[in-house]
């Protein structure tokens, strides 16, 4: 019950639905004791001094005390049926009796001996006569037959009053529904721009107040693809601009006599460098034409090229793959990949700990790259951030603890434009591993 009234009130068409039955609803029973006042007073008015009239013909034709065969008389006549009991006998046109609870006090009658009481109910009208005579109490009650018939079938009304209000509040709620599909291709949009799609728009033929809206979305959409366009345009511009005074000051520092201020200098501008190399490298991934240098190779071939280029002398408990199979990669950047996953392993291995573990391994349709290292590991509330562009769990941005942010986002983009998947898993004094996983089928 509960998840139904969840439903309902997360649904605006349910919601709608409800609102026009309660409307509907209130309509009805306002509608019905007006109409019910209104013939109230008219049968008071109206119908009164014919009912009037009517019950002393009938009282003249039965007779008083009433008479039995006067009443079969009347019954062989007219579509009525009549009950008469009393000290001279009872006796019934049918076996059926009808319900006296509508009945009421009837105030015009002309006999101070009698009492009158007549009611309308379902098309059934009943009147009863209560007549108190030297022998005894009499009373004859008449109502007509036809009316008591249709009573004994009130399903079918009952049926086809379900079915019609069925029909009607299954067509309203596919109207609302109909009207209000847009809201739904709105929403799914509106996720899909949200989750870095810029180049998605909402597709709608609706010419109204939700068109309206599905076009400023759009629009937004358009402005903001623009911003960051023109933001990707303004830092590749500024990252080629700086690779020529950097390179001019990475020759000046280089003629300078060796000394401890000359090693700082060079390696400032070659952090300088590196940070702009990344920038640069990002910002190319992150467009909308990923150029990609793809060959046949093995990621045994790129691990261990990057292995023996920068980590040499490293202690390293390495286990690659038997027979991995050849993959379209591109080298240089799985490279990048390698090199940046193991400068991380090695930064933030504890001293004296195991050494960094690196592994191929191939598994179904995948060849998966692992590299662990058993350091402090990485808190709950910086493991969903660190493949952002220049977060750093160390906001403090020392030179030991890391470099500008960009490794990791970098990372994940050269895994993604390959159909791979980066997977980082932590826990806080026991290190962390990181996996790459990358389709084992070759693919262009």
């Amino acid at each position: 019950m509960k998840k139904l009234f969840k439903k309902i009130r997360h649904s605006l068409s349910m919601r709608l639905l409800l609102m026009f039955i309660v409307a509907a609803v209130v309509t009805i029973v306002l509608f019905q004791t007006m109409i019910g006042f209104l013939i109230s007073r008219h049968l008071s008015e109206e119908i009164a001094p014919h009912a009037h009239q009517y019950l002393s013909y009938v009282q003249k034709d039965i007779g008083s005390p009433p008479d039995i065969d006067r009443a079969k008389a009347l019954v062989s006549k007219l579509p009525i049926e009549i009950m008469i009991t009393g000290p001279g006998g009872n006796w019934a046109s049918t076996t059926e009796r009808p319900e006296r609870d509508h009945l009421h006090r009837y105030e015009h009658g002309d006999r101070p001996n009698q009492d009158i009481q007549v009611g309308y109910d379902r098309g059934q009208t009943s009147i009863l006569i209560r007549e108190k005579l030297g022998d005894g109490t009499y009373e004859t009650l008449i109502w007509n037959n036809n009316g008591f018939k249709d009573r004994r079938r009130p399903h079918f009304g009952l049926l086809f009053v379900l079915s019609l209000l069925l029909t009607i509040l299954g067509t309203l709620y596919w109207l609302i529904r109909r009207m209000l599909r847009p809201i739904q291709t709105i929403q799914s949009g509106v996720q899909t721009i949200g989750a870095g799609e810029l180049t998605h728009r909402i597709v709608t033929k609706k010419d109204d107040e939700l068109g309206e809206l599905a076009g400023s979305i759009n629009h937004m959409a358009d402005d903001i693809e623009q911003m960051l366009e023109a933001k990707r345009e303004l830092l590749l511009a500024i990252s080629h601009e700086l690779r020529s005074p950097l390179t001019r000051a990475k020759v000046s520092a280089a003629l300078l006599k060796p000394s401890s201020n000359q090693e700082n200098i060079a390696r400032d501008l070659n952090e300088m460098e590196a940070m702009i190399t990344e920038l640069l490298e990002a910002e190319r991934l992150n467009g909308r034409h990923q150029s990609l240098q793809k060959v046949d190779v093995t990621l045994n071939e790129i691990v261990m090229s990057v292995v023996d280029d920068y980590f040499p002398e490293e202690a390293i408990d390495l286990t690659l793959a038997a027979d991995p199979p050849l993959q379209q990669l591109d080298p240089t950047r799985l490279r990048l990949v390698t090199k940046n996953l193991l400068e991380n392993a090695f930064k933030h291995n504890g001293e004296g700990s195991q050494p960094v573990r690196l592994a191929t391994v191939v598994s179904n349709q995948e060849v998966m790259l692992e590299i662990e290292d058993f350091g402090l590991g990485i808190s709950k509330e910086h493991l969903s951030h660190i493949t952002k562009p220049f977060y750093r769990a160390d906001a403090s941005r020392q030179r030991k603890t890391g470099g500008f942010g960009l490794g990791l986002y970098l990372v994940k983009l050269i895994v993604e434009a390959h159909d791979g998947v980066l997977k980082i898993e932590s826990e806080e004094g026991f290190g962390t591993q990181v996996t790459v996983s990358l389709p084992a089928i070759k693919t262009d």
